[in-house]
């Protein structure tokens, strides 16, 4: 009875640890690429005639004609405040400041798409900087593929010898669900990007103003704050390929566990550094709010 009881209880544990490591498999088999595609973005990424259309191309059309037709509303509320600040004595542009301005910010306004495309190459220009240091000296690219397969090589799987009860299945485990977090983050991090783009005109629209300049500088530190998380993620990737991995000792299992948790955080660390929104999938909804600067 008792030896029955004994190949129960292994048939079972034997059953988990093939589960397990079925999933762990396949979230490093899928997980990656997607990984390198929506952390690591590029201007392709606004290149679909989709996305143009919506953003307005030609300019009468999509985003930017609704900002075009703004234009109007705004010399109406300039008009209005100059004729008021004769009355009041208060401080307001000349005239001849807010044509020259309107001329500046409209021209740019229409061109914000190629403006927002410069900003996201300069990004990734730096990224592939660091990435041909981390190629130099450890001969090999800044890749969630890469850092993936490293874990893998101190954490080895197979459905024999994994132990989803082990320290190595514990530390396993935290890594693949840290990546599946990292998933659901940076995905909403990519559609935020998209999304600081797509009101790119409104905000080079408001500095027509100074009442409303505002509006630029909170789009501005938001847009330049998401678009920085990727140079810190590139840094800690690069710091992960310091770890010796041959020794296969528990401070290098545990510093991966704090590679994938930096990882994690790196958009808190990016918004509590230069301000801007967290795009952290737990994170309240207060946060999500810009402060006026």
């Amino acid at each position: 009875m008792e030896e029955q009881t004994i190949n129960l209880t292994e048939t079972i544990l034997n059953s988990i640890n093939e589960i397990f490591s079925q999933m762990f498999s396949s979230i490093d088999n899928n997980i990656y690429t997607i990984l390198d595609d929506i952390v690591f973005i590029n201007p392709d990424m606004l290149s679909s005639s989709t996305f143009k259309n919506l953003f307005g191309s030609p300019t009468d059309s999509g985003i930017l004609l609704i900002c075009n037709s703004l234009v109007l509303g705004f010399i109406i509320y300039y008009a209005t405040n100059y004729l008021i600040s004769h009355l009041t004595y208060s401080r307001i542009d000349t005239p001849k400041q807010f044509i020259f301005k309107s001329i500046i910010f409209i021209a740019i306004m229409n061109s914000s798409l190629w403006v927002c495309e410069q900003i996201i190459n300069i990004i990734s220009l730096i990224n592939i900087s660091i990435s041909d240091v981390c190629n130099n000296l450890f001969h090999n690219n800044i890749s969630f593929s890469n850092f993936i397969d490293s874990i893998n090589k101190t954490i080895y799987i197979s459905n024999t010898t994994f132990n989803v009860f082990s320290f190595d299945g514990l530390i396993k485990s935290f890594t693949s669900f840290g990546l599946i977090s990292l998933v659901f983050t940076y995905s909403l991090r990519y559609i935020m990007v998209q999304i600081f783009v797509l009101i790119s005109p409104f905000a080079f629209l408001s500095l027509i103003t100074n009442s409303s300049e505002w509006f630029f500088r909170i789009w501005l530190k938001s847009f330049i704050s998401l678009l920085l998380i990727q140079i810190l993620i590139s840094l800690i990737l690069l710091l992960s390929f310091t770890i010796d991995i041959n020794q296969n000792t528990t401070i290098s299992k545990l510093l991966f566990i704090g590679i994938i948790y930096a990882l994690i955080r790196a958009n808190i660390y990016m918004k509590e550094l230069f301000g801007g929104i967290s795009t952290t999938v737990n994170a309240n909804l207060s946060d999500f709010a810009g402060k006026k600067l």
